[in-house]
């Protein structure tokens, strides 16, 4: 097995130099240095004589205290090194808070004592390959032995090639059992390592060496141990005996690892250790007979930190993760899950990257015991052609029932809130043009939803190009898609079979109430060639542009009636189904004018200069009206009225409607720039100018279209943005109706973080005149009276600098009751992390009832060992990026 860089090369080859050295048959070269180099494969050396051309020796280090007893690094092998208990851990390249540069303090965390400073020497920083530097030896007398052929080195012995160096009170090399020994304050460095010892011994013919009473630090990670013994086997594993290793300040024995047998491999990134345990303030909290962990940012095969967690649904949960580090481009990962009430769960992920391509495979299983039958998943996500015109995708996620991710947790990368997708598709990129062919179904992940329609298959192929010097330019959009459905019928049905609305009767499932277009599928064909002539200067923009579009379906029902049909008492919701038009088709034009100016000045805020723009925009559009009452809706809604709404060519999604128009949309924009472009504030305020009504419009619950929209204007819309400083930002908008006077939608959120650890965010959302699907009547109403509203506040605040503050609070005043909330509190230091949160939410579950929705409550803990992870709580990770926004950025800066 080849080693590019053996573990702990501080001493090896310096030892091997300078036992070759000292085997030379020198009678005295006190006093003097010596030059080694490499020649062929023995060393030539030779004493240096000028002084004064010779790199400064680094000056003889103060006496050793001795280790305090109480601290971690302590240890019996150490013990005799000196009797002195003095909190001086300067030996250890540790240096107090107070003693440090302001720079060396910024960079560390406030509540943190001082930090690992390796010192400034001569060669430190070298990167010089080590056969092609030569080996510096000093010593205050040397003697060669010539009956027992050994050379010693006596008295502040120093040895150094390049950023290796190495010290002791006595070197010596015993030729005939090519042995070579230091003895006394045995000092070892390399670049970010220091090793301290009793003694050290190595042997010349296959590099093992050994190391008594071993203390150790490693610089940038903040970490230090002890052992009685360090050993160097021949493939280059570092092999510790009796070792411990933490991340705490010395001093301070939070917690420490201590194994009998701990073995790094530096060349892969990882080590081993049998018969650990985890010891805090001393006391042993967690043993294991093996552990396998990284020393290094590399990936390797082992154990992850497990996670514990409880509810009321699945009992207490335990995930023992288990990563294969397969190849430098394969990896999977397994997660064995427990859970008291349900059984044991596998989940497992594959991933693999190539220069063309990467995905992931992913796969779950359980023996249910609470839900009395299989629970699966399975999925698979691709991305391929990164490098070519070529390209595919994959995105494939199938369950065993549609409450799967009600009932279950999951550690895999397969989320959902009304379904899952199941596509696939492969795409073309031209020169201006793109061609996809591609196919899209949906697995649902909930009862009270509509199936949606599959496209098996979807072709487009889409582009643009200038015609020449015209300043003309032309694009064309063509598609052809298959869409279906299979419809559910039936009633909805959960864990004590059909569910009943409050009033005791069956709720049928949503698909049972579809009626007329609604039950329709087929093909549908669209073409929209466009011509526009784009003129743009520093202060002004102009855009005509003229578009047609043309719907061709070709269709099939299954003509069933609604269930609320009734010849006699409720005729009105009958659908011809024998006279309905299968091969609906229309052919609308649509012509545009898009136009805007620019104004700036330069004017000052609060005495700082900024330059304020005045942006206002045109935007005319005219659409014949086309009757599509018989076109289906396969992929349409109607578009979010929002102040970027005012500026689009269509009022719906999809391609099944193209609105009627003669309308001109205002807007006006202003901005305030920092010099360096920054937008400090922006507002934005506009309105569109109805010329005409609106007949082209959406189906209603009974597939019927809907009645004309006669207003003359639409609602005013108006969004804003300002950044206070560089720690608030505010945003905000809102939808007002003139006529009524009254607010349609509106939101307002506010960020605060003047620093990463501190973060604050408030923020509040409505909207009136919802359309909502009623799950105990089994129909989608479009209520006046039924609106979001609610707030949101959350916030992570230091109380000082290793205590903070977590919290967050979802509130619906809608229904006057608390959707989510959560407090706890984080306590922060220089080696641990510990995080304890209480939490309540809102329990959907459509499993028990669609009729209600239950309350949960749940207690988490996260600890972190820091320079270990994690070790317990990753769902508390999950739980504050998801609910506090700016905790990312918090934790990606933490110190």
């Amino acid at each position: 097995m080849a080693y590019r860089t053996p573990p702990f090369r501080t001493s090896f080859p310096m030892l091997l130099a300078s036992s070759l050295l000292l085997a030379q048959p020198l009678s005295a070269v006190a006093n003097q240095q010596v030059q080694c180099r490499p020649a062929g494969n023995s060393w030539a050396c030779e004493p240096l004589q000028t002084r004064g051309e010779l790199p400064p020796r680094p000056p003889r280090p103060a006496p050793t205290p001795a280790p305090i007893s109480e601290t971690v690094v302590a240890s019996a092998s150490t013990a005799s090194r000196s009797a002195d208990t003095s909190m001086d851990f300067s030996r250890l390249d540790w240096v107090p808070r107070e003693q440090l540069s302001a720079e060396q303090q910024a960079a560390i965390a406030p509540y943190c004592g001082g930090a690992y400073i390796e010192p400034e020497r001569t060669g430190r920083d070298d990167s010089t390959p080590f056969d092609q530097l030569p080996v510096y030896a000093s010593a205050d007398s040397s003697r060669f032995e010539q009956g027992n052929q050994t050379g010693v080195l006596e008295g502040d012995v120093l040895l150094r090639q390049g950023r290796l160096q190495a010290r002791a009170d006595q070197a010596s090399f015993d030729q005939a059992n090519a042995q070579a020994m230091l003895e006394g304050n045995v000092r070892l460095r390399d670049q970010g390592v220091l090793v301290l010892g009793d003694s050290a011994s190595m042997r010349i013919d296959n590099g093992e060496t050994r190391i008594d009473g071993v203390e150790y630090v490693v610089h940038n990670a903040r970490a230090r141990g002890t052992a009685s013994k360090l050993m160097r086997r021949d493939d280059a594993i570092i092999v510790i005996s009796e070792g411990s290793y933490t991340t705490c300040e010395p001093g301070q024995n939070t917690w420490a690892l201590h194994g009998d047998d701990i073995e790094l491999d530096r060349e892969k990134g990882w080590g081993e250790a049998r018969d650990v345990t985890l010891r805090v303030k001393d006391v042993p909290v967690f043993y294991t007979p093996y552990i396998y962990f990284p020393i290094d940012d590399r990936r390797q095969t082992g154990l992850l930190p497990p996670s514990f967690s409880h509810s009321t649904d699945n009992g207490t949960e335990i995930e023992t993760p288990y990563y294969i580090n397969i190849a430098p481009n394969y990896d999977a990962t397994l997660y064995p899950r427990y859970l008291s009430e349900r059984g044991l769960q596998m989940e497992g992920e594959f991933r693999y990257m190539k220069p063309d391509n990467e995905g992931t495979l992913t796969a779950s299983f359980l023996d249910d015991s609470e839900y009395k039958e299989n629970r699966w998943l399975y999925g698979w996500q691709h991305q391929g052609g990164l490098q070519s015109r070529w390209s595919t995708d994959v995105d494939y996620v199938d369950i065993s029932d549609p409450f799967y991710f009600q009932d279950l947790n999951t550690a895999l990368d397969a989320r959902s809130g009304t379904y899952v997708n199941q596509r696939a598709g492969i795409t073309y990129r031209g020169d201006g043009w793109r061609f996809r062919a591609g196919v899209h179904a949906y697995e649902l992940a909930t009862i009270t939803s509509l199936t949606p329609y599959e496209r098996l298959p979807q072709l487009r192929l889409d582009g643009a190009n200038w015609l020449g010097d015209t300043g003309l330019r032309f694009g064309y959009d063509l598609e052809y898609a298959f869409f279906d459905r299979d419809l559910d019928n039936g009633f909805i049905t959960g864990q004590d079979g059909i569910q009943l609305d409050s009033l005791g009767n069956p709720i049928l499932t949503p698909d049972e109430n579809l009626v007329g277009l609604q039950r329709a599928t087929g093909h549908r064909v669209v073409a929209s060639p466009s011509l526009s002539l784009p003129w743009r200067n520093s202060w002004a923009f102009v855009t005509p542009k003229v578009r047609t579009q043309t719907n061709y379906y070709d269709l099939d029902f299954d003509e069933k009636q609604s269930p609320a049909y009734d010849p006699i008492t409720n005729p009105g919701v009958f659908f011809d189904y024998a006279n309905a038009n299968t091969t609906p088709s229309s052919t609308v034009p649509i012509a545009s004018l898009d136009a805007g100016l620019y104004f700036d000045r330069q004017t000052s805020w609060f005495g700082k200069g900024l330059r304020q723009t005045l942006e206002p925009r045109a935007f005319y559009l005219y659409a014949p009206h086309e009757d599509q009452d018989d076109q289906p809706l396969f992929d349409t809604n109607q578009n979010t009225f929002s102040y970027s709404s005012l500026f689009r060519d269509n009022r719906f999604s999809g391609r099944d409607r193209v609105a009627d128009a003669n309308q001109l949309s205002l807007g006006l924009t202003s901005r305030a720039l920092e010099s360096d472009g920054t937008e400090r504030a922006r507002a934005s305020f506009g309105q569109v100018l109805y010329f005409r009504d609106r007949e082209v419009q959406m189906l209603d619950a009974n597939g019927v279209a809907r009645s004309a929209d006669t207003s003359s204007s639409s609602a005013y819309a108006a969004e804003v943005m300002y950044r206070v400083s560089d720690a608030w930002r505010v945003n905000g908008d809102i939808i007002w109706d003139p006529d009524d006077s009254n607010s349609d939608a509106g939101s307002v959120f506010a960020h605060y973080q003047p620093e990463p650890r501190k973060v604050l965010n408030m923020g509040y959302r409505y909207r009136n005149n919802i359309n909502t699907y009623n799950a105990l009547t089994g129909t989608f109403q479009h209520d006046p009276d039924s609106r979001i509203d609610q707030s949101d506040l959350s916030f992570m605040w230091p109380l000082n600098p290793q205590w903070s503050l977590i919290g967050r609070w979802q509130h619906d005043f809608a229904e006057d009751r608390t959707l989510e909330a959560f407090g706890g509190l984080e306590y922060d230091s220089c080696c641990w992390k510990l995080r304890v949160i209480n939490r309540y939410w809102v329990d959907y579950n459509e499993f028990e009832s669609v009729a209600r929705d239950e309350s949960n409550r749940g207690i988490f803990l996260q600890v972190v060992l820091k320079g270990l992870g994690s070790v317990s709580g990753n769902e508390v990770h999950s739980l504050l990026d998801e609910g506090i926004p700016g905790y990312r950025e918090r934790e990606d800066n933490a110190f």
